[in-house]
């Protein structure tokens, strides 16, 4: 497949005005609010490397490429894509953008929409769209690469991408942090923490639960990961053990932590102040329930809440219904059951400004139709 043959797809479907589901590889199929759409059109088949500056630190690739693809690419040349959105590395880079998903790394390394230097797409009339550059100090124009990322296919079928790469560390540790002790014990040391000269890749916080899962701890802990030289990582690791009790882990736990939300039918983001949500994260983190997965990226001040099917965990209605009962405001909604979209968030794009620019990129609403809400 190509952009032409995905361009006359969608203008097929823009002549006879027919809905089209856009999907990568299906692995996030039940994200999002339910399409209404009769066709599907596929990009997994529009994959590989279409450019390669390692120089440059930049790569092109094409929509369907997967995560994984990337990342082996790229260490050929000790360089990396630090973006690993919650979910198997076999997702596409096209989903990945389209639904501006992102992991621990962002603290630090930013968003998708920061790693992003340009893209090709195809709007709801079938025309092939670039925006954006293949160098990094292209900034000229209005930023369509931006405007598309995190518009879940609404807007355009997303074709190829530009990307920002890093070199690969020298040196790449993980520790896990022990969470034992009191509230306010635990909530000291996350205070602390936040004062002591360290700069780490990623930092999260996870209930008993995540844990758990990854053979780690039966209690809350906290895992971080430092990326460098030899020199400043160590230097960084011996910061970290002079106010809180760590020991090593393998590099292997951050992707296993990623992947536990395979299958999940509720996920959310919470977002508040970093300085609120560690005031809280003790008591959060404390809440130790069945099926429910809870990580804290206190640096950022993201909540992320994952339920998965679990034979002694309450119904799925009910228990993602528990989990939502939070100002809505603060709330952003990846998967949902199906009965609880019009409850919780039924739509996204009711103002007017959004439906001014689905119009403008989709005049028909045929490019994945209701996966962010009714226009109206």
């Amino acid at each position: 497949m190509s952009t032409a043959s995905v361009a006359g797809a969608v203008q097929e479907s823009f002549a006879s005005k027919t809905p089209l589901r856009i999907i990568g590889r299906g692995g996030w199929l039940e994200a999002g609010r339910p399409v209404r759409a009769e066709r599907t059109l596929s990009l997994r088949e529009e994959s590989g490397v279409t450019s390669y500056v390692p120089a440059d630190l930049t790569i092109t690739v094409r929509a369907g490429t997967s995560l994984s693809e990337i990342a082996a690419t790229a260490r050929e040349q000790n360089q990396w894509l630090p973006l690993d959105p919650y979910g198997s590395p076999e997702g596409t880079i096209g989903a990945t953008i389209a639904t501006a998903s992102a992991g621990p790394l962002s603290s630090n390394f930013g968003l998708a929409r920061d790693l992003v230097l340009g893209l090709e797409f195809v709007n709801g009339r079938g025309e092939a769209v670039r925006a954006g550059g293949k160098v990094v100090k292209n900034v000229a124009g209005f930023d369509l690469s931006r405007l598309l990322t995190g518009s879940w296919g609404s807007l355009g079928a997303i074709t190829e991408v530009t990307l920002r790469l890093y070199a690969l560390p020298a040196v790449d540790r993980s520790f896990v942090i022990n969470l034992n002790g009191p509230e306010k014990q635990i909530t000291s040391l996350l205070r602390t923490l936040s004062t002591v000269p360290i700069n780490p890749f990623a930092f999260q916080l996870v209930s008993a639960s995540i844990s758990r899962a990854l053979g780690l701890s039966e209690e809350p802990i906290g895992i971080m990961r430092f990326g460098g030289p030899s020199a400043a990582v160590n230097a960084q690791a011996a910061a970290l053990a002079q106010v809180a009790s760590t020991h090593e882990i393998d590099l292997k736990a951050w992707p296993r932590l990623r992947e536990l939300e395979t299958g999940a039918h509720t996920s959310l983001r919470i977002s508040s102040l970093p300085q609120r949500i560690v005031a809280t994260a003790s008591r959060i983190l404390g809440d130790d329930v069945n099926g429910v997965y809870t990580s804290i990226d206190p640096r950022r001040g993201v909540i992320r809440v994952v339920v998965v099917p679990s034979d002694n965990a309450d119904s799925s209605s009910e228990l993602a219904a528990g989990v939502v009962q939070s100002d809505s405001s603060d709330l952003v909604f990846e998967k949902l059951p199906a009965e609880l979209w019009p409850i919780v968030s039924a739509s996204v794009v009711s103002d007017f400004l959004s439906q001014r620019i689905k119009r403008a990129y989709d005049p028909h609403n045929i490019l994945n139709p209701g996966i962010l809400g009714d226009l109206n």
